[in-house]
């Protein structure tokens, strides 16, 4: 975070932590049903927006016709329009302007019988809630900062342990909504997959089965990345081995280990189709919805093929283990290859991902290809 957005977030803690002492949030009984107005913030990054998707499936499912509205940050938009369950969304701007903008729209939406605070690491949507009503306002300690500026606290002991979609689910419980199929919520439309369609064929991908490779996330937790000559490995291996177009997926800011990458396998003769920088996340989706498989570390994008249906291998560091970020409640359609966590563990930075063998990548792959 920059000075100034320190700054910011310091000046947003003294003033509410002064009007929280003066007018303490004060648990007001929840009661909910098909008529409730139901507001959620979600303000985090892509796989925790796309965990948080299980939440509004959930108070769906059990209040059919419930008004659900979702605070999202306005990178994060696209995740809320490809959600069928929301009703209506506001966008997360940062800045006092667009706090006090944002407040009236919501103000103007309500009055609400439930807000949910889900995941964010912002502190104004907590400031929000409580501008909105602080004793309806529901939240995780651990999961937000500034709790104490919500009425019901809902504390999960287990934390540490528990899945990332039964972290959140833990909230929609608590207002009385659950659901028997606790998966990633995001619908591809036909527009979408015809136009992707349209690019995939000017870029000479013809029509057999695609594997897709995440080349990398984002910089702030590299340990996650799997290195670059671990996914030359696994490409050669693919290509002489399966009957398959071959797309490497990344954002623009995976351009050096891009680079990389056709370093070294420029003259191995193994093929595949660079992709990286050269699709939205709308596009992105797309493709997924319509891969066979997808090989990637804990990104969004992981996430994001749980969602749209893709089978995934999932290559997980120690740190942020599977039994946390990896698929839940999918049975048997995806695959994981846990990085084992060294007795000395301490850091990120005692192990390394390194270790984990493209051969062993690729003996997962087959069995998903295969299925």
């Amino acid at each position: 975070m920059s000075l100034l957005g320190r700054l910011s977030a310091s000046a947003y803690v003294a003033l509410y932590r002064r009007l929280a002492r003066r007018r303490p949030p004060q648990a007001r009984p929840i009661a909910l049903g098909d008529g409730s107005r139901i507001l959620c913030f979600t303000c985090a990054g892509i796989g925790d927006t796309l965990t948080d998707s299980v939440v509004f499936r959930a108070l769906r499912e059990t209040y059919p016709r419930a008004r659900l509205a979702a605070v999202v940050h306005r990178r994060r938009r696209l995740l809320l329009e490809h959600n069928p369950c929301v009703d209506q969304i506001f966008l997360f701007h940062k800045g006092p302007f667009a706090f006090r903008r944002l407040l009236r729209e919501l103000r103007a939406a309500g009055p609400w019988d439930a807000i949910l605070q889900l995941r964010g690491n912002d502190p104004e949507p907590r400031c929000l809630s409580y501008s909105l009503d602080p004793d309806i306002t529901v939240s995780t300690p651990s999961m937000t900062k500034l709790s104490w500026l919500c009425g019901h606290q809902v504390v999960q002991p287990a934390w540490d342990t528990t899945h990332g979609v039964e972290q959140t689910l833990g909230l929609a419980r608590y207002v009385g909504a659950d659901t028997a199929s606790p998966q990633l919520v995001y619908a591809v439309t036909e527009p979408e997959r015809a136009a992707l369609e349209i690019k995939l064929r000017s870029w000479g991908i013809g029509s057999r089965p695609r594997l897709v490779l995440q080349i990398g996330g984002g910089r702030r937790a590299s340990w996650r990345d799997w290195p670059v000559v671990r996914y030359a490995e696994l490409i050669r291996l693919a290509s002489a081995k399966l009957d398959a177009e071959i797309l490497v997926l990344g954002g623009n800011d995976q351009q050096d280990r891009r680079a990389e990458l056709a370093r070294g396998l420029a003259g191995s003769g193994a093929r595949y189709h660079d992709a990286v920088g050269r699709l939205s996340l709308a596009e992105s989706a797309a493709l997924l919805a319509g891969a066979r498989a997808l090989v990637s570390t804990d990104t969004g994008i992981m996430h994001l093929g749980f969602a749209v249906g893709t089978r995934v291998v999932a290559l997980i560091h120690c740190n942020n283990p599977s039994t946390r970020v990896g698929p839940c409640g999918y049975g048997d359609r995806h695959r994981v290859v846990q990085l084992p966590r060294p007795p000395d563990y301490r850091t990120p930075a005692d192990a390394d991902m390194a270790d984990i063998a493209a051969a062993t990548v690729f003996e997962r792959l087959l069995e998903v290809w295969n299925a």
